[in-house]
């Protein structure tokens, strides 16, 4: 009975008039191919470059009248895996990136910045009370942009 005609190595053997084992081993070696860093980087780049590559893999694999639908499908199924794993581990990355912490360490930092924010807003309308009496109203506007500028320096600091 034989293997099943591959057309694609019939075409390239046409074209470059080589052997169909020479054709086959450059098939090979030009088909893995490493992954790129996409431009950007980053984890979210990654996700959006695999779910349109198993987008388009998807809809090749649509077309019952390819030859090579079958190798579409198994690239499709090791695409949408690779992507799950990649949105599973997601949590850990974010955390490890920093742009993601613990929801307890989270609220550590929080009250930290309640606490040395509550008292220095409670105090401004006693420091600016005397400052602003009988003053023009850009004067006291000035005054209260440099009293909450000082009030932030200091929560930064705090922290």
């Amino acid at each position: 009975m034989g293997r099943p005609t591959n057309h694609d190595v019939q075409r390239a053997m046409r074209e470059t008039g080589q052997s169909r084992a020479t054709t086959y081993r450059k098939r090979r070696r030009t088909k893995a191919q490493p992954f790129v860093k996409a431009d950007g980087g980053g984890l979210d780049v990654e996700i959006k470059r695999l779910e349109e590559l198993a987008a388009s893999l998807g809809e090749s694999a649509k077309d019952g009248t390819r030859d090579d639908r079958s190798e579409l499908i198994t690239n499709y199924t090791k695409v949408v895996e690779a992507l799950r794993r990649m949105k599973g581990d997601r949590p850990e990355i974010d955390q490890a990136e920093g742009t993601m912490v613990p929801v307890d360490e989270a609220n550590k930092i929080l009250a930290a910045r309640d606490n040395a924010l509550i008292p220095l807003l409670r105090g401004m309308a006693k420091r600016l009370a005397p400052i602003c009496g009988n003053r023009p109203p850009a004067e006291v506007e000035a005054e209260i942009e440099a009293e909450v500028g000082q009030v932030m320096r200091q929560v930064e600091a705090s922290l």
